[in-house]
């Protein structure tokens, strides 16, 4: 796969949705193909803090959760493996992330312990970038976007992934105010096709 996107938003058609489509087509635009993945339409259990994938070492077998044959979040998780990049399209929530798309992330737990244990599967994956898409209705707050960038950040260093600085949107809060900025289109657009053109 070339790029996924991950669409962190609860609400269908809204704002970030219409980020993630216009990211893709970005990446369209500049030769390449990219998949959406609405994380809201899987099933995803929160991390249970057992402590199995501390315990559970290998060089091959990627699933360290014990919870992982109980949902989807694995299948979330899988194309970060072999996408050349990854985005994220997310609104602010409370100066965060919205729940289900941090509740995934924090499942990614067992990567962070195979990324500390120098697992060759986690280890050697290439060096490449994540991109992230954030939109917030406040039109201020010095912080707004904060937490969600350093969460992101820490998520993905776990696939040998750096955070590029996110293309971050203010004042976006009613459905179809994305769609009214046509400005705010544009930089969508041609965020995304720098983001293709440099992951080459």
């Amino acid at each position: 796969m070339d790029a996924v996107i991950y669409a962190g938003s609860h609400r269908k058609g809204g704002n970030s949705d219409h980020a993630a489509e216009l990211l893709q087509e970005g990446i369209r635009r500049a030769g390449g193909n990219a998949a959406i993945h609405f994380v809201r339409d899987a099933h995803i259990l929160p991390c249970i803090a057992c402590g199995f994938c501390d315990k559970t070492k290998s060089v091959t077998h990627k699933k360290r959760c014990a919870i992982a044959h109980k949902d989807q979040a694995w299948e979330l998780f899988e194309p970060i493996f072999t996408a050349r990049t990854i985005l994220f399209a997310s609104p602010i929530y409370f100066y965060h992330l919205p729940s289900r798309l941090k509740t995934w992330i924090d499942r990614g737990q067992q990567f962070w312990q195979a990324h500390m244990d120098k697992e060759p599967w986690i280890a050697e994956l290439p060096q490449r970038k994540a991109h992230a898409v954030l939109v917030a209705g406040q039109p201020s707050g010095e912080k707004l976007f904060e937490g969600a960038r350093l969460t992101l950040k820490y998520f993905v260093q776990n696939f040998n992934m750096a955070l590029d600085e996110p293309l971050a949107l203010r004042g976006i809060d009613s459905v179809g105010d994305l769609k009214k900025r046509q400005d705010f289109e544009s930089r969508i657009i041609q965020y995304a096709e720098r983001v293709w053109n440099e992951s080459h």
